[in-house]
Order: structure tokens, then C-alpha cells, then sequence
């Protein structure tokens, strides 16, 4: 191995070692030191990997799309605030929020970016995985870091919130920064990630619904790029180029219905089952979709979902009874020898079931499981 190919792998495996190693550091102490660090990877890079250019003549076409891609995002995601409500920013502009937010979240970006442009550039095998590692752990900094996480709930919102949309989005940059170099990257990635230190308030959107658009938006516009410039696709039949849209099309629908399920703030709704008590009709594992409860009409064997002793219960309407205007439900599980002790009442019923997806929240409860360990 020569030795500009010796320095290239040592510096790339030195750089996700370094970042593998931030992500133990609390809160923001990580992201300033995660921002020093890769200031200084970046300078390193500078002086000792050669520099090739990006023969590109899409890059400044490239880099307006991304600029007007991040603002209509950014758009998007404000039009929320118009249903969800709008929190008032804690992090207000200023020096001491630039100091201690702005720039070190902004260093990172740029300097990773860099790094990423220029270890492209070389076309060695290998060093697009390492890019690609050191991407997904700096975006993941940026937001977060694996001593926040105690407990199994905060496992899986970091998991959620911060490293899928950080995998998912790093596809992207991977692709623009060996095709388009480093500026249409580094600039969607400062709009999409500084916005909430500039504005003054921000969208009460769920942050599953948040999390979803930040893994779906950089894919939507991965595939635009690609059909937009991609020489490969020109050579497609059109039938088999529809076909894909269409089947791109459908997935993104698929997901998007099951995201708006899980958030719990729309009509129809989605939880997993992890217990034993309705097996048969709905086993451990399986994804109840039920409707919200807004006083439509119940009747015995409907299955209901109801909040009894602060826990939410999925069990069947057995027997029901109305004593002075009051409608008195009284449930089973299909699994349970006896029926549930008292009753409950309108009030505490949250929506009545309509099918369920089998199977669908295995992978969680397993989770759930390992965690407790």
C-alpha cells in the first residue's frame, strides 16, 4: 500500500474512531468537542490527502435546487405549526446561542462536508463507507449523544428522532458530495439544522411525525436528482421507469399512513399489543388500528381501547348497562378467565378497534425485552 493510500485509511478509521468516542460525552460538552475535533480533522485533511476536483457541470444548478429544496422543507414543516400550534423557541438569537450553538453546530457541518468532498474525491474502495460512518455520527451529535439514554423509552426516541433520519439523510450527502462537491451538501444541511436558533418559534409537531419527514425528505430528493441527472435513467424503458415511481410512490404512502397511525394525533390511530390477554383475536406483537372514540355507538364484542389506572387497555366490550344516563362498559380479554373488576364509562374510552396488522410490533416489544435486561 503507497503511502498517500496509508495516510487516507488511517486518518478516515482515526475519524470515526474520534467520533465513536464523542458520542459518550454528555450534551453539549459533545458537540464542542465534537466541533474542535473535526476542525482540527479538517485541517489535517487539508494538508496531508491530495485534493481532486468534482467534475461536475450540474454544481451550482444543484446547489440552488438544494437551497430551494431546504426552504420548502422548512416551509413544510412551519405550515404544521398551523394545526399542532407553535412552541416559543428556547434558545432565543444571540451571541451567547451563537457561541455556544450556532458555531460549533455549524463548524461541524462544514468541516465533516469537507472531509467527506475531499475522501470522495480519492475513489479508493472502502473509503465511502468510512465517510459515510463518520456522516451519520457527526449528524447524530448534533442532536444527541448515547449518554442521554437510561431508559428503554429514551433508547427508542433517540433511535427514532436522531439516528434513522441521520442514516437515512446521509445517503443523500453521500451522493452530492461525490457527484456535486461540497457546497449543495453543507448548505441544505446549515438551513435544516440552524433554523431553530434563528427563528423565534417553532412547530408543535409529534416528533414521529418530525423524525419520518427528516428520513422521507432527503430521499425524495435523492430520487429527484436522479432522475433529473442520472445518465443511467435515460436508457430506462418508460413502462419500467413508471412502474418505479409508481412502486416509490406506494411505499411512501404505505409509510406515511402507518407514521400519521403511530403519532396518536389524527382520528384513526395505531398501538402494538404487548400483552397476552386479547391472544387469538389480537396476539402479542400485532398493531391494533382503532378509530378515536367521539361518542359513536358501542356494542358488546366490540373491542375497545380505554385508559383504566393510568394504563391503556385493549379489551373487549363483554356486557353493558346504562344507570341514570351513565353507560356503564364492563370488559374481558379474550384470553382472561374472569372479566376485568368494575366498569368504565364514556370518558375513559379512547377509540374502538378496526383491524389490526399481525406481527407488526415484534421488533419493538423485542426491544422493550432487551432493555429491561
Amino acid at each position: 500500500m503507497s503511502r498517500d493510500r496509508k495516510i487516507l485509511y488511517t486518518s478516515s478509521i482515526a475519524l470515526v474512531l474520534v467520533l465513536l468516542g464523542a458520542l459518550f460525552l454528555p450534551g453539549n460538552i459533545g458537540r464542542v468537542s465534537t466541533a474542535l475535533l473535526l476542525a482540527v480533522s479538517a485541517v489535517i485533511v487539508f494538508f496531508l490527502v491530495k485534493k481532486r476536483p468534482i467534475l461536475s457541470i450540474n454544481k451550482n444548478t444543484v446547489l440552488l435546487i438544494m437551497i430551494a429544496m431546504g426552504a420548502v422543507c422548512l416551509v413544510l414543516y412551519y405550515l404544521t405549526g398551523v394545526h399542532f400550534g407553535f412552541y416559543k423557541s428556547s434558545t432565543p438569537l444571540s451571541m451567547g446561542s451563537f457561541l455556544k450553538n450556532i458555531l460549533p453546530i455549524a463548524t461541524i457541518i462544514i468541516a465533516i462536508e469537507f472531509i467527506r468532498c475531499v475522501l470522495l474525491a480519492q475513489n479508493a474502495k472502502g473509503i465511502g463507507v468510512l465517510a459515510y460512518a463518520a456522516g451519520v455520527l457527526s449528524e447524530f451529535l448534533l442532536f444527541s449523544t448515547l449518554g442521554s439514554i437510561t431508559t428503554f423509552n429514551r433508547f427508542m426516541d433517540v433511535m427514532g428522532l436522531y439516528l434513522l433520519p441521520a442514516v437515512t439523510a446521509n445517503l443523500l450527502y453521500q451522493f452530492l458530495s461525490k457527484r456535486y462537491g461540497f457546497w449543495p451538501g453543507a448548505s441544505y444541511r446549515l438551513l435544516m439544522s440552524l433554523y431553530l436558533y434563528v427563528f423565534p418559534v417553532y412547530p408543535r409537531t409529534p416528533d414521529i411525525i418530525f423524525s419520518f419527514a427528516k428520513m422521507l425528505f432527503p430521499l425524495l430528493i435523492y430520487v429527484f436528482l436522479q432522475l433529473l441527472y442520472a445518465g443511467a435513467k435515460r436508457y430506462e424503458k418508460p413502462k419500467s421507469r413508471a412502474a418505479s415511481l409508481v412502486g416509490m410512490g406506494l411505499s411512501a404512502l404505505f409509510m406515511i399512513s402507518i407514521v400519521l397511525l403511530i403519532s396518536g394525533e389524527f382520528r384513526y390511530r395505531m398501538l402494538i399489543i404487548a400483552t397476552e390477554s386479547m391472544t387469538g383475536d389480537l396476539n402479542k406483537g400485532d398493531a391494533a388500528v382503532y378509530e378515536e372514540y367521539d361518542g359513536q355507538h358501542i356494542s358488546e364484542q366490540d373491542v375497545v381501547v380505554f385508559i383504566k389506572n393510568d394504563s391503556r387497555i385493549v379489551h373487549r366490550v363483554v356486557y353493558i348497562e346504562c344507570i341514570n344516563g351513565v353507560n356503564r362498559y364492563y370488559t374481558k380479554g379474550d384470553a382472561n378467565d374472569e372479566r376485568d373488576t368494575g366498569y368504565i364509562t364514556d370518558a375513559a374510552i379512547e377509540g374502538v378497534v378496526l383491524f389490526k396488522i399481525p406481527y407488526f410490533g415484534h421488533f419493538t416489544l423485542w426491544m422493550r425485552d432487551l432493555f429491561k435486561r
